[in-house]
């Protein structure tokens, strides 16, 4: 088996990355799709490009683990599925924060009702991105298919699905309030309502590094309450220290080879990549025309 490298790099950066990391450098993708040694492919290019680089690796017979979103619109995500049903070559989406052993454990918690009945929750994220990001492929809602919700803001929604479930309602509301050159939002918010009452908050800033307070996941029931942050914490109690981010790759980076090589279902499906698009979608309708879209049950 081989592992390679391509990039929208100068040859010569790509020849000291494939140095550097003891890799094979390709010149496009279409010649590392195409070598027979590349077994299976990790798709990490610009959002515009992954319905087409799917494709091929499923001509190919290739599975693939595919950056967030891994399409952005729900007709080229349908697509996908259907030719997954059809062929059997994997497709995984690359949820990596749900692959934090703090989060699956905050997961056990909510499914076995040590929290009571679920009150509210918020899933919230402050950081900013570089100069580089706010005014490349990012900048671009034909690129990037939206914003900072779409892009960052992917990660606490899928979260959110995983722990929570769907809600059957939502009301967002989006800024540009710092990087006003980009032609998306820097800024999002979506107001969740879930079948029994609940209410919770998905808050996505590309505008500030000072949203540490606020940062993280917090799910609070009438039994008790737990916050994903620096580790899980259970009414306060440190139970589970496994939420970094470099680490979160490498347990989805295992996830993908058990899914390949043993069909162990992963975390994070198509089916799950589709209810977070619909809801980040159904988000920027409501944003848009001020209204409260009902999320679909099916």
């Amino acid at each position: 088996m081989v592992a390679g490298i391509c990039a929208h790099a100068p040859s010569d950066r790509l020849c000291q990355l494939s140095a550097q990391w003891g890799v094979k450098a390709y010149s496009g993708f279409g010649e590392m799709v195409a070598d027979p040694a590349i077994e299976a492919l990790v798709l990490g290019s610009r959002n515009d490009e992954h319905a087409q680089q799917i494709r091929r690796c499923q001509e190919l017979g290739k599975p693939a683990l595919v950056e967030k979103p891994v399409v952005t619109t729900l007709a080229e995500l349908d697509g996908i599925r259907a030719s997954v049903a059809h062929t059997g070559v994997p497709v995984m989406p690359a949820h990596n924060f749900v692959y934090r052993g703090a989060v699956r454990a905050a997961r056990g918690v909510v499914q076995s009702g040590r929290l009571g009945q679920l009150v509210c929750a918020s899933f919230c994220s402050n950081h900013t991105i570089s100069p580089e990001h706010s005014s490349g492929w990012r900048g671009s809602l034909a690129i990037g298919g939206g914003g900072a919700l779409m892009d960052s803001g992917h990660h606490q929604v899928y979260q959110a699905l995983y722990l929570l479930g769907r809600p059957v309602a939502l009301h967002a509301f989006q800024s540009r309030l710092v990087l006003t050159g980009m032609e998306g939002e820097d800024l999002a918010q979506i107001q969740l309502r879930y079948a029994n009452g609940a209410l919770a908050t998905i808050f996505q800033s590309w505008s500030t590094n000072h949203g540490a307070p606020v940062d993280g996941i917090r799910i609070v029931g009438t039994a008790g309450w737990l916050q994903v942050t620096d580790a899980l914490y259970l009414d306060g109690e440190r139970c589970d220290s496994d939420t970094t981010y470099e680490q979160s790759f490498v347990n989805q980076a295992h996830a993908f080879v058990d899914f390949v090589r043993q069909g162990l279902p992963p975390a994070s499906t198509l089916d799950d990549a589709r209810d977070a698009l619909n809801l980040i979608l159904l988000a920027y309708e409501s944003a848009a025309n001020d209204t409260v879209p009902r999320f679909p049950s099916c």
